[in-house]
């Protein structure tokens, strides 16, 4: 299984303007350490992703 799909298994692929975020994000995870920040980078630039479409 893929990290991609523990993650988000139903979601929509990564907007472009994100994909540099969720790298940062799915690194900070392996290595476990505290990645609220970047979650909710991720997660407020994808939702402006969405509102843009």
């Amino acid at each position: 299984m893929s990290d991609s799909e523990t993650a988000a298994p139903d979601e929509a692929p990564v907007p472009a303007a994100c994909a540099s975020i969720k790298a940062d994000l799915d690194k900070c995870v392996k290595e476990g350490g505290d990645c609220k920040d970047l979650m909710e980078a991720f997660a407020a630039c994808v939702k402006s992703a969405a509102e843009a479409s």
